[in-house]
């Protein structure tokens, strides 16, 4: 199965600056969705949908490649449904996509892994978890509500560690404390 690997970041977060940038433990939350990504093991690709020169060259220093968001896509008003659309649009030859959001920095490889096998093995349109959303090619291309028929979808529960949804700068605060404080396994990251 041929996963792409979709991170999304644009740049201009309202509640924290520069949010996808921001740093725990010495690594950005790009740069903790690139790692796991890479090291999970049906990542056949994996692209960084932003229109930010500096989260550009973040994912760069990740070898991640560039799917060039226009800006009209990363506006407060675009939704992640445009932003993975324009990704299938710009991408060709998958059987899946992963979507992975910077703002949940400590999913596992392993985990998006269970997602893929849940996937094979159920033949699900759509797996999800809290913070974790993987979608069939084709599922993609006949919904225009990428949520609209959770029958089709499985779902399966992640530790609320891994769960972890940084929106405010509490929220980044606390993430910090977990990692700094040995509540989350990030022996993955690197």
């Amino acid at each position: 199965m041929r996963i792409l690997f979709l991170v999304v970041a644009r740049g201009g977060s309202k509640r924290i600056h520069r949010k996808n940038l921001q740093r725990i433990n010495g690594i950005s939350l790009l740069g903790y969705k690139a790692s796991a990504a890479k090291k999970s093991r049906y990542c056949s690709q994996i692209t960084l949908s932003t229109e930010d020169q500096e989260i550009a060259k973040e994912g760069n220093c990740y070898g991640i490649s560039l799917t060039k968001r226009p800006s009209h896509l990363a506006s407060d008003t675009a939704t992640t449904e445009d932003v993975v659309r324009h990704a299938q649009e710009a991408w060709e030859g998958f059987d899946a996509i992963m979507l992975l959001e910077p703002s949940s920095p400590f999913v596992p490889p392993w985990r998006y892994d269970q997602a893929v096998e849940l996937m094979i093995k159920t033949s699900a349109n759509f797996v999800f978890g809290h913070v974790l959303y993987l979608f069939s090619w084709e599922y993609l291309q006949f919904r225009a509500d990428l949520y609209d028929n959770l029958n089709a979808a499985h779902y399966f529960d992640m530790p609320t560690s891994e769960a972890v949804d940084i929106d405010t700068p509490h929220d980044l605060e606390h993430a910090r404390w977990l990692a700094a404080n040995g509540y989350v396994d990030l022996s993955w990251a690197t």
